[in-house]
């Protein structure tokens, strides 16, 4: 008998106090993109009158399509005008970071590239954000 691994779903998202948990997995089509934006702009309703946060979890996720780039932009532009003022992102490849690179605006005080989510949990905190590690360990088992 052959055992396989569990499907990942293309993505999960999770709001840990003042942050948002995004988990993004194989590759998105458009409908994806969409989908996930409308999920995010629900889950941050509430908060986003105040300065929040993301954690983007890229460590099992390729790329958009070439058709969802210009929504996936759209994520990253509608997150900033309405007060994600930072985030850490979840790699393992440099290839990652330079994609979401180059849909970010934000610098090296704003914006933290790490494979461990310890460092990224350490730096929210840091930074002022409402955020737990094991809360949000939990949440994606």
């Amino acid at each position: 008998m052959v055992s396989s691994a569990p499907k990942l779903n293309v993505y999960q998202l999770h709001l840990v106090g003042n942050v948002l948990c995004v988990e993004m997995n194989n590759v998105w089509s458009k409908a994806t993109s969409k989908k996930a934006l409308a999920e995010a702009q629900e889950l941050v309703a509430d908060i986003k009158g105040e300065p929040w946060a993301a954690l983007v979890n890229i460590r099992n996720w390729i790329m958009p399509t070439l058709e969802a780039l210009d929504d996936f932009q759209y994520i990253y532009d509608w997150c900033a005008a309405n007060n994600q003022t930072h985030e850490v992102t979840l790699c393992r490849f440099d290839t990652q970071k330079h994609i979401i690179g180059d849909v970010s605006n934000y610098d090296g005080e704003h914006q933290l590239y790490t494979q461990s989510p310890e460092d990224a949990s350490n730096w929210l905190v840091e930074k002022g954000f409402n955020f737990s590690l094991k809360e949000w360990q939990q949440l994606t088992r």
